[in-house]
This record gives C-alpha cells, structure tokens and sequence, in this order.
C-alpha cells in the first residue's frame, strides 16, 4: 500500500544570484550550467551530439553543440510551401514531423519521413491521413514500430513506420474533441493521451486509448475525476502516474487502469512537463520549476521550488551529462536553460525492489555493447526494474536498446559476484549509460 504525506519545503528560503533564483538552506541545488536565448520553440530533441528545434524558418533546425554549450546551425528540415513543421520525434536515425499549419490543402502531405545524420537529411516520405489537420501543438511519439501523433480536434492517428520509406495507417480513433497535450506509451499495450477534453468543457484529465489492436486504436476511457481541467505532461514509476495538471501536481495509482485512483495533490500553477530522474520528479509550470521525491515507503515528497516569471513549456534530460534542459517562455531566462541536476541523479533504492549501489556512484558509459567476464550471466534493467535484455557471458550487442540509463544484474542467485564491467570492477549491480 503506498503512503503518501504532502510536506511544503523544510527549510527557510535563500536568495541566489540570478533570476530569483530560490533553493531551500542547506540542501542539494539546482544549479545553471547555461542559458541560450531563444524566442518561441514548439518542441526540441536531442540527436547524437546536437539537438534538433521546431520552429526554425518554418521548419526543424539541426544544431550541433559544443563543450562551452554554443549552438551551430547545421541545416533546416522545411518540405516547403504552405507546409510548418511544429511538432516531431526522432527514433535512431528518422525524424517523423506533423504539419502544423492550418492552410493544408487537400491531397498534400501532413506527416513526414526523414532519414537524418549529424550534418544532412532526407526525405523518405510523405503521408496525408485526413483530409484536413491542425497539428501546431498536439504531440507525436514513436512506439515500438509505430509513430502515434494527434491532430486538432480531436483525431488520434497510429502509422507503422516499419518501412521508414512506406508509412501506412494502421489505425485512428476520431470524434475524442480532445485537445490533446502530451502522450506516452505505459506498457506493452497501452498508450495514455493526456488531454484537455474538449475546447468548451474542461473535465478531463487523461484518456486511456488501447494500441494493440491491429486495425484501430480504442479508447478505453477517459478519467475525469475531481479536477477542473486537464493534464500537460507526465512521467511514470512502475505503476505511479506522476503528472502535471491545471492545478499543481498530481500522482495516481494506475495498477488498475479500470479504477485509476489519485494518491497525492499538491497545488501550483498551471504544471506544464514532467521528467523523472531515478525518484526525483521534476515539474515545470508558469511560474517556475518544483522538485519533488517519490519513496514508497514514505510517500511524496515537495522539495524545492525555483520561481520564475514565465511559463516552463518543454524539458528534455541528458542524463548522461547530468543536465536538464528547459525551455523558458520568455522573461529573464527565455530560451534553453541548461541544468546542473547531478544531485538527482545518484543510485538509490527505486520504488521497484531493485537493489542498487550507494548514491552518487559515477555510471560506466557503454556505446554499443557490454562484456561480462567469468560464466555467470545478467539481465540489463530500466531505471524502473522492468527487463529489458539479457546479457550471456562475453560481447553481448545492445544497439537495440535505446539510449538511456540502465542496470545490470546479475542473474545468479548465489552470493559470487559476477564482474559486468571493462574494467572487471566488482559489483552485484551496476548502473551503465548506453548511448550511440
């Protein structure tokens, strides 16, 4: 059973330089690595050593970036004409882009394949799924072979994208009237939309929608209970929803997805993103950045708050740097904020009974593959416990796995230890970052 306690910060606060900086006395701090002014982004994504931006001349700018955080201009993903590309994904070397312009003209495109590396691109293809779209700030994701994005109002389309080159439709579901904000895939199965539940009622905090269907994509439901509003972003662990919603913070039980239960509220402006590191929630709204910690055994936790004066839109971690980034809607820090997050990021016990090192232990960083000496073999986990590989005994390719952060246990049930590292460092579990 979880426990939850809702506690407002501890300590008195202190005044730090610049922006109005604020962190609780005494405690671990969010610290700015950089600020890059930027007027007005939809969406960015990191790619290999760059990152990608929408808008950028009507179209997605590639920039590659160097130690000192100084952004070059590589090229500018824009098919032209009355097209704008506003919302993307990117999966391995693929950019898949919704057309975010309302003066679509029927028979064009408004979904698109690009084939991408660090200094050009190509596009594969285009695809018109509708007659009309809107799609200026509804999200896209990619999910095991498929790319799921939402049009205005109220269309959520599924394209296998197998074959890069001949994307098809594999499933909809239409007539929602959802404003949707924010999705992500929970499960084999199922996709969670988190939304606005139509322009002129706002009852609705996320619907639930069945992707494993081969034909369609089936709503089963949406939750709408005890909040005026809508939902802007999300994260989750094991079986915790954390989300950002109109009103604060808010985080469910969703073991049963037939009686979503809410756990934890607490109360802020306007939550915007959420992205998770180990325990720690970070949450961005309209007028700053909240920090919070998740334990099982001891709840929810508020732990610090950094007011700002504009609205926190998007965040994207790089955690293999120990950097959060921001997108600051204007005000002083407008623009990408780089954040020094590395307090966050040590190893502790996860709510998922998965025994790790101390905190603060440095990760091994694996590109392609990990070797494991002696015969006993391993299993390579999520930041959540759940199984993502198996690891035998010498080279073993992970070119599969997404890039991220990882643990590898392993799997003998007798008290040897079992060295997972190039370096033959000991060690029953180990935290590796896997990136290309």
């Amino acid at each position: 059973m979880t426990i939850v306690k809702s506690k407002a910060a501890r300590t008195a606060l202190l005044v730090i330089g610049l922006a109005g900086l604020f962190v609780p006395a005494g405690a671990d701090t969010l610290k700015i690595k950089a600020h890059i002014p930027w007027g007005s982004i939809y969406d960015f994504e990191f790619f290999h050593g760059g990152v990608f931006v929408a808008p950028y001349g009507g179209g997605i700018g590639y920039f590659s970036i160097d130690d000192s955080f100084n952004l070059t201009h590589r090229y500018t993903i824009n098919p032209g004409g009355d097209h704008m590309l506003s919302q993307f994904c990117v999966h391995d070397t693929f950019l898949f882009a919704t057309d975010g312009s309302n003066i679509h003209r029927h028979g064009t495109p408004v979904f698109f394949v690009y084939s991408i590396s660090d200094s050009s691109h190509t596009m594969l293809a285009g695809l018109e799924p509708s007659g009309t779209i809107w799609a200026y700030i509804d999200p896209i994701i990619y999910h095991e072979g498929n790319v799921i994005y939402h049009d205005y109002p109220g269309t959520y389309y599924r394209i296998d994208v197998t074959d890069p080159s001949n994307p098809s439709v594999t499933g909809r579901l239409t007539n929602t009237l959802d404003v949707c904000l924010h999705m992500f895939p929970y499960q084999d199965t199922l996709l969670i939309g988190l939304r606005q539940m139509g322009t002129a009622q706002w009852s609705g905090n996320f619907r639930i929608i069945r992707n494993n269907d081969p034909d369609s994509l089936i709503s089963v439901g949406a939750y709408a209970k005890h909040r005026y509003s809508y939902t802007g972003g999300a994260a989750v662990i094991g079986q915790i929803l954390f989300t950002a919603h109109l009103d604060g913070f808010i985080v469910y039980d969703i073991s049963d997805l037939s009686n979503v239960r809410e756990i934890y509220f607490y109360s802020t402006e306007w939550g915007r993103c959420v992205e998770q590191a180990n325990n720690y929630l970070f949450m961005g709204c309209n007028d700053g950045l909240h920090l919070f910690h998740y334990q099982e055994r001891d709840g929810v936790e508020h732990l610090l708050f950094w007011p700002h004066d504009r609205r926190v839109m998007r965040m994207r971690p790089k955690w293999e740097k120990n950097e959060l980034w921001c997108f600051y809607d204007g005000g002083p820090l407008g623009g990408l904020v780089v954040l020094d997050v590395s307090d966050y990021l040590g190893i502790e016990e996860p709510a998922n009974p998965v025994r790790v090192e101390p905190a603060r232990t440095r990760p091994t960083f694996v590109r392609s593959a990990l070797r494991l000496s002696g015969n006993t073999p391993a299993v390579l986990l999520d930041i959540t416990g759940r199984k993502v590989a198996d690891l035998k005994p010498g080279a073993n390719d992970v070119r599969h796995v997404a890039p991220g952060i990882y643990f590898v246990r392993r799997s003998a049930d007798s008290g040897e230890r079992s060295a997972v590292l190039p370096e033959d460092r000991q060690s029953s579990i180990q935290r590796v970052i896997i990136a290309r």
